[in-house]
């Protein structure tokens, strides 16, 4: 219900969105706008109460947790249906940066236990030779979790509502909101994935503020962040929880999210498991990624093209 996901809202990026810089609840003390924050607070506290008593929005979600090996830098989502086959593959990207003695070079893959069969393997190809698992082999899989979550379903009637009264206001407030929620749609299902669904925190019990500062074990990176800025990875995520079937977003010819107030991404619950930049990457690694990915490099190169470092 959107009155459980209105207890998760980080009201910093909120008042962002109104380039109003400061953190929340800070900015009401602000000398300068501190009384324009408290009557843009007021104003947005008004009509997420008429949001949840009229149903003006609809909040779905979509999640799902399977078994997972990594390969190298690929992540290979294995069907629990027929145990000796990959169901898909995500790829990812390794930073390229100079670091200090005892820091490393990361890559989201580092955190999904490795295949013992591809320990030690050398360069990524586009074709993975085969793996076992299963029950006879007495290898068992790590795991990995996907969601999909949107609150922004109603909001175009409102948008055109507003627009036509000539009241841009109401139409920027409404569409600021529904980004709120859904951030904080994403931060209630990953709380209940960690202590609930998947359960590897079962003891968690944090607050939301502790929630903002990430206090809790694992992460939720999204495709086109900076671990992974390659948004056609968005196309694998949304073919695995088959999200349009399910909840209704679906994917613009850019890879932006319809509804717009939307967020999709992958869960990790490595104890290690952390956020990191890639930085810019060179042209071997651009290569190599094409090769998994079985795309031409300059198709590649068209949607890394603010981290290639050439």
């Amino acid at each position: 219900s959107l009155s459980e996901i209105t207890n998760y809202i980080d009201w910093t990026p909120f008042f962002h969105a109104w380039e109003m810089t400061g953190s929340y609840p800070k900015i009401f003390n602000d000398r300068d706008r501190g009384e324009e924050a408290k009557k843009l607070f007021a104003d947005a506290q008004n009509m997420l109460k008429k949001i949840i008593a009229g149903k003006w929005l609809t909040a779905k979600a979509v999640m799902g947790i399977f078994p997972a090996f990594s390969k190298n830098d690929d992540i290979l989502i294995i069907d629990d249906s027929a145990t000796e086959k990959v169901k898909c593959v995500f790829h990812s990207l390794r930073q390229q940066t100079k670091k200090p003695t005892g820091q490393y070079n990361v890559a989201l893959s580092d955190f999904i236990q490795p295949h013992p069969d591809s320990v030690g393997g050398g360069e990524g190809s586009g074709v993975f030779s085969p793996l076992s698992f299963g029950e006879g082999s007495g290898v068992r899989p790590d795991f990995l979790g996907a969601f999909a979550v949107s609150t922004g379903f109603g909001i175009e009637q409102w948008i055109e509502k507003f627009e036509k009264d000539h009241d841009d206001y109401s139409s920027i407030m409404i569409k600021a909101l529904a980004d709120r929620l859904a951030e904080a749609f994403a931060e209630l299902l990953h709380m209940k994935v960690r202590t609930e669904f998947w359960g590897y925190s079962p003891g968690e019990n944090l607050s939301p503020e502790q929630l903002v500062k990430e206090e809790y074990r694992g992460i939720r990176p999204a495709p086109g962040y900076p671990a992974q800025p390659d948004h056609t990875e968005k196309k694998i995520l949304f073919d695995l929880l088959e999200v349009e079937k399910n909840i209704g977003i679906t994917l613009t010819e850019s890879l932006a999210m319809y509804p717009t107030a939307a967020v999709s991404g992958l869960y990790f619950s490595h104890p290690d498991s952390h956020y990191f930049g890639l930085g810019k990457i060179r042209k071997d690694q651009v290569e190599d990624y094409a090769l998994r990915k079985e795309m031409k490099v300059s198709e590649v190169e068209k949607w890394l093209g603010p981290v290639l470092g050439y």
